[in-house]
């Protein structure tokens, strides 16, 4: 696994991705904020003295917007020295088409082995999960929020920005002198993004039930192993192949969830 080989000219990709990638993830933020008050109530009912949910609203949307803002500028400074790529930076919109088609197969796959794999450990990992998900519903609120959100911010955020800080620091820490990143810095930025990305998602399992050992793991693990196919579209073709796999992920969940309950 490489990113490309062909570096883009050294021209400032800053303007093109705040005018595209930042209003992408906004989008996704706003799609996240009607999913959210389900998860806050268990935090506000614990903390009387909390601040209003409107309020605790604001907030969220507030520090997704600056952590969104900071991936978009630090990929718009490193992508191109590192040859990863956004079509929709670049204005590639050829080779846009060609990628979007190359989600089709993972994006899926990914959804369904989430879907069975969490079945699977269901019986492990404790009661109070097992009742949680009992009650959580697929609803189409919850399928936009990780749709959008999912595919518009969090692709950004974790592979447009952690992503390739981590394929230029390990560049830099394993071969300073080559003139691209070497395949293991780029396997390696893969693999730590994707531990992040699953450890990102602890806050939001620990605000709807107590964390076990299990628990953690079996959280960490399963959205890990998604980031893991993410980025590896990011580094084989694009950020858009994996912006749409995640987006597509998500809706296979949803309809694998329906067909479940029927």
């Amino acid at each position: 696994m490489t990113a490309h080989a062909h570096q883009t000219p050294q021209r400032s990709l800053v303007i093109p991705a705040l005018l595209t990638l930042l209003p992408l993830g906004a989008v996704g933020i706003l799609a996240l904020l009607p999913s959210l008050p389900a998860s806050l109530a268990p935090i506000l009912a614990r903390l009387p003295d909390a601040p209003p949910l409107n309020v605790l609203l604001a907030l969220q949307a507030a520090q997704l917007l600056v952590l969104s803002t900071l991936s978009v500028l630090l990929g718009a400074w490193l992508a191109p020295r590192l040859g990863l790529r956004s079509r929709l930076v670049d204005h590639d919109w050829a080779k846009l088409k060609d990628d979007l088609r190359h989600a089709a197969l993972p994006g899926p796959l990914v959804g369904a082995g989430l879907v069975g794999a969490d079945l699977l450990s269901a019986p492990d990992v404790g009661e109070a999960w097992a009742s949680m998900q009992a009650q959580q519903e697929r609803t189409p609120v919850v399928t936009l929020a990780g749709l959008l959100y999912g595919g518009l911010t969090e692709e950004p955020q974790l592979r447009w920005g952690v992503m390739s800080l981590l394929t230029f620091c390990l560049w830099k820490t394993l071969a300073s002198g080559a003139t691209h990143p070497p395949r293991q810095a780029v396997i390696g930025a893969v693999v730590l993004s994707a531990l992040v990305f699953g450890a990102l998602h602890l806050g939001a399992v620990a605000a709807l039930v107590p964390l076990t050992p299990l628990l953690v793991v079996r959280t960490v693990v399963l959205n890990a192993a998604g980031g893991l196919v993410f980025g590896t579209l990011f580094a084989r073709r694009s950020l858009e192949t994996a912006m749409a796999a995640h987006a597509m992920a998500h809706l296979t969940m949803t309809a694998l969830a329906w067909l479940l309950h029927l």
